[in-house]
C-alpha cells in the first residue's frame, strides 16, 4: 500500500498526477474523450477549474484550484472512477489514487505548468509542445481556439 499522503488546501491550485495501471498506453482517443467528458461534469458539478493539463499515453498531469479543497478530491474521484467504469475496467483502470501537491506560490504554478507542458518532449512524442493535441499548451501559451479541451480561466488563483 502507498504511503503517499495528499494533501488539500481551500483556494490553493494543485498538482495533480493520475497514472494507468501497470503503466499501460490506454489513454487513447476513446478514453481521452470519456475523460474529457467527466472533467466538464466534474468541474461544473464541484466548483473545481482546470488550470492546466497533458494527457499521456499512460497519465495524465492536471492543475485544478477550487475554494474548497476537498472538492478537488471529490472531482478526481468522480472522474477517475468514471472513467474507469465508461471503459469497462473496474477499479484496476488506474494505479492507485492520484498524487496531489498544493502549490504555493505563482513562481511554482508557472514551473509545473510549464513542467506539465513539457512533457511530451520530454517523452520524445513531439518535437514542440504545440504539436500534442492533447495539452492546455496552445490555448494557454499560443491562444488557440482549435483545441479539444478548454481550460478554465486563471483570475483569482493568485
Amino acid at each position: 500500500m502507498s504511503r503517499w499522503h495528499n494533501y488539500y488546501l481551500d483556494n490553493y491550485p494543485h498538482f495533480c498526477t493520475s497514472t494507468v495501471a501497470d503503466w499501460r498506453h490506454l489513454l487513447r482517443d476513446r478514453a481521452i474523450s470519456i475523460l474529457y467528458e467527466e472533467w466538464d461534469i466534474a468541474r461544473k458539478s464541484y466548483a473545481v477549474k482546470i488550470l492546466a493539463y497533458v494527457i499521456m499515453p499512460n497519465h495524465y498531469h492536471v492543475v485544478l484550484w477550487s475554494e474548497q479543497g476537498k472538492n478537488i478530491c471529490t472531482f478526481l474521484r468522480r472522474s477517475r472512477g468514471q472513467v474507469s467504469k465508461r471503459m469497462q475496467r473496474g477499479p484496476g483502470f488506474w494505479k492507485e489514487r492520484p498524487r496531489v501537491l498544493p502549490i504555493y506560490s505563482e513562481t511554482v504554478l508557472q514551473a509545473k505548468v510549464d513542467y506539465l507542458h513539457r512533457n511530451p518532449l520530454r517523452k520524445n512524442l513531439v518535437a514542440n509542445p504545440e504539436d500534442w493535441r492533447h495539452s492546455s499548451f496552445r490555448q494557454i501559451i499560443c491562444g488557440a481556439q482549435d483545441i479539444p479541451f478548454r481550460c478554465d480561466d486563471w483570475e483569482g488563483v493568485f
